[in-house]
């Protein structure tokens, strides 16, 4: 699949990393790409990974699972609730982190996750995973939410791209079918959020809360089931991702402004005006992918033209003055300054995407400067790992957490492989 993607990428024009001739990447450019890898990359595996390998796991768990939640220092909270999405992005960073780097025990801790998930969090009676556990293992809520779903596909299916486990294949498959049966909505095509564990629609429950529909989901759904067509290209799998992709071209992307709308009614009524620049840049490189993965030439050049202006208009509008990506804004001129690690991720990675097809060296700069913030404010440099939130100042936020049901290594992790994999053929 992956030389696939690069003779994609070479047939439309975009920046091969290591080619040569007419493609040749400036001096200083390169220069800058070489560097942004290695530090990167460096920081990946020097700081974020060991953190996360030496707090993660709970010694003391008998079903031997991880930590809930993880304090600023890596103290695990023994009490803590442990999440579908945490655990299952545990699955897939550990599962990644072998598959790039050939990390021995990132491929132990893969295995720890992947049991831990078919042990306790998958529902043996009605299928796919459970909302939450308690500490100790045992259902605290029951509810199937199409947002961890998603993840857990993505993490199975990234175990299975490691390991061959056809069991984990499964898995991916089965929620697949699932989402497909009980969450896709046939009259107005798109997915609903929550569900009792029986699969009864919950409108208003959880990730539901606002409306029926998000673009959230949609997006890690999107992204979930490129993962599975990497290693299962049924056609319906294809259907479905087409039809996502058409989803987000009629209601969820405006062409117009470049941002997305965040929540809708079943209908697909917005509710609401959010520009969320950390989610549109992130829908920028994972459109892209999608396309690339799909392997329309047409599909993919559409894509990649709105991709760079997706990426334009987060660069015009959602920086801030040191290089950061704030969070969003609501309505007008209600913004939200703030700064969260994930945003500043996803700006690498959608910069740099936006970078390899336009050329622009803007991209590039916004790339190297995300990542120039970063290693200033947010990089942990007492304790390691990352600060997950800081104040619009740049300071940590006060009597934060460093791990729970969200804050992980799945992000960050991400930006370091993407980083990797795209510049590791860079001399």
């Amino acid at each position: 699949m992956k030389n696939f993607i690069v003779l994609m990428s070479l047939l439309l024009g975009a920046i091969v990393v290591g080619c040569s001739g007419e493609k040749k990447i400036p001096d200083a450019e390169k220069k800058a790409l070489i560097q942004l890898r290695d530090e990167i990359t460096q920081d990946l595996n020097g700081n974020l990974l060991p953190f996360w390998k030496k707090y993660s796991v709970d010694p003391n768990d008998p079903n031997e699972g991880f930590y809930g939640a993880i304090a600023m220092d890596g103290t695990g909270k023994d009490s803590a609730q442990k999440h579908n999405v945490l655990f299952a992005r545990y699955l897939w960073t550990y599962s990644s982190a072998y598959r790039v780097f050939g990390d021995q025990e990132a491929l132990q801790l893969a295995h720890r996750a992947y049991k831990y998930l078919s042990n306790y969090f998958w529902d043996k009676e009605n299928g796919g995973v459970f909302w939450v556990l308690n500490s100790d293992g045992t259902v605290a809520d029951s509810s199937k939410m199409s947002y961890g779903l998603s993840f857990a596909m993505y993490a199975f299916s990234e175990y299975y791209r490691i390991t061959q486990n056809e069991e984990s294949l499964e898995k991916a498959k089965q929620i697949f079918r699932l989402l497909e049966e009980h969450a896709y909505d046939k009259e107005n095509g798109g997915y609903l959020e929550a569900f009792s564990a029986d699969w009864q629609w919950r409108e208003g429950k959880g990730m539901a809360a606002r409306q029926a529909k998000s673009m959230n989901t949609h997006l890690h759904l999107l992204e979930a089931y490129t993962n599975l067509y990497r290693v299962w290209p049924d056609p319906e799998v294809k259907k479905q991702m087409e039809g996502m992709i058409d989803m987000f071209w009629k209601h969820i992307l405006n062409t117009q402004t470049h941002h997305q709308e965040l929540y809708f009614a079943k209908d697909w009524t917005v509710s609401g005006r959010y520009d969320s620049y950390g989610h549109d840049i992130e829908f920028s490189w994972l459109f892209d992918e999608a396309g690339k993965v799909l392997g329309d030439t047409a599909m993919i050049r559409k894509i990649q033209e709105e991709s760079v202006k997706i990426a334009a208009v987060q660069l015009a509008e959602g920086m801030n003055a040191e290089g950061g990506m704030i969070y969003e804004k609501e309505g007008e001129n209600n913004y939200r300054k703030n700064i969260q690690w994930w945003v500043e991720a996803e700006a690498v990675v959608g910069y740099l995407n936006a970078y390899e097809i336009s050329k622009d060296k803007k991209f590039l700069d916004a790339a190297v400067g995300v990542w120039n913030y970063i290693k200033k404010y947010i990089v942990d440099k007492q304790y390691g790992g990352w600060y997950p939130n800081l104040l619009e100042d740049g300071t940590p936020r006060p009597n934060d957490i460093k791990g729970d049901g969200w804050t992980c290594p799945y992000h960050n992790g991400r930006m370091g492989f993407e980083v990797y994999e795209r510049l590791h053929t860079l001399e």
